[in-house]
């Protein structure tokens, strides 16, 4: 799976499509990274500014990782975010 991610919604809607298809619950998930299961939820919702740190491990109990790469698209708008 290989998402593009430049907001908190596209965020939580990956960890979600990652979550559900593995067939896991959020609380599954939520025990595997050490967090709460309201904070796995708040994520999928795009509602919070979770640290770097948390959802790395929250990536990690759903066996994916962080990428970065160049945009394909030249510019930055931040109000687009």
């Amino acid at each position: 799976m290989q998402k593009v991610i430049r907001s908190n919604k596209d965020l939580g809607a990956a960890i979600r499509l990652a979550r559900k298809a593995s067939n896991l619950r959020q609380v599954d998930v939520a025990q595997k990274a050490s967090v709460r299961q309201a904070l796995v939820s708040d994520i999928e919702n795009g509602a919070t500014t979770a640290k770097l740190d948390t959802v790395i491990r929250i990536l990690a109990a759903l066996d994916l990782d962080l990428s970065v790469i160049p945009r394909r698209k030249a510019g930055f708008d931040p109000k687009e975010y």
